[in-house]
């Protein structure tokens, strides 16, 4: 099958490209960025271009691209940008586009949360045949998290109460392979990791695994997302599909936690 990844570079996407060919089937990047070797396509969701040229000849696409990392492009990226897919993938005669999107977004206080709702709608209309699997956060997301909380010389200030229930990568690249390549199936069950945990013991394993010499403190705070998160709001307990947990994934990357 031949298969566009949008976002194809990132951490999700990177892991879809690697299965998918690992499985005999191709597998085209969409990227902002210049690529060299294999089966490569530069364009930009955000205004059109080159996604005619990538979508030309696919069979399906797995649409991970997205603007998480600016938010002053998301509406152009993640909403008009899937828009423009979708209308390019039709044109193109593609028979199933699966999104990736977030569990527990509804009603969550977090500005970048509502793009992505809009982007889900977008793709609901049925411009192109849909598959939406939504997944808990990813450990790479985690460790951006727990850098951004740890700038400040020898101190990690964290907020202790927010749950998550982080997913690797390499599980959700798996399941969204086997979706993309069977019939388009609508809204799917949550994805979750196998472990729910506050972010104070994410981040007690992070520091660890780190070897980083930083006390680790408290930090509430006042807005209406962070005791969202705290909540549980954005987890799916009940669904712990994925296999890695973040401690494994630290002694993958670092070789301990």
């Amino acid at each position: 099958m031949n298969v566009l990844v949008t976002g194809g570079t990132g951490a999700l996407g990177r892991e879809v490209v690697i299965d998918l060919r690992t499985s005999g089937h191709r597998a085209r990047v969409l990227s902002r960025g210049a690529g060299t070797g294999g089966d490569w396509v530069q364009g930009d969701l955000a205004t059109g271009a080159g996604l005619d040229r990538a979508v030309a000849d696919m069979d399906a696409i797995v649409h991970a691209g997205s603007a998480a990392t600016r938010p002053w492009r998301t509406r152009a990226t993640d909403v008009n940008g899937t828009r423009r897919l979708l209308d390019a993938a039709k044109r193109a005669h593609v028979k199933h586009i699966v999104y990736i999107s977030i569990v527990g977004m509804e009603g969550v206080a977090y500005p970048y949360y509502k793009h992505k709702l809009a982007a889900e709608k977008v793709v609901r209309e049925g411009i192109v045949p849909w598959s939406i699997l939504r997944a808990t956060q990813f450990h790479t997301l985690m460790e951006t998290f727990l850098a951004g909380f740890s700038r400040a010389p020898r101190l990690a200030a964290v907020p202790f109460e927010w749950k998550f229930q982080p997913v690797d990568p390499r599980d959700v690249a798996a399941r969204l392979n086997e979706l993309v390549t069977g019939e388009p199936a609508g809204m799917l069950s949550d994805f979750g990791g196998p472990e729910v945990k506050t972010l104070e013991s994410l981040a007690v394993s992070w520091l660890k695994a780190r070897r980083l010499n930083k006390r680790l403190v408290n930090l509430p705070l006042p807005f209406k997302f962070s005791r969202q998160f705290a909540e549980g709001r954005l987890l799916c307990p009940n669904n712990k599909d994925g296999k890695i947990t973040f401690e494994q994934y630290l002694v993958r990357k670092y070789g301990r936690w």
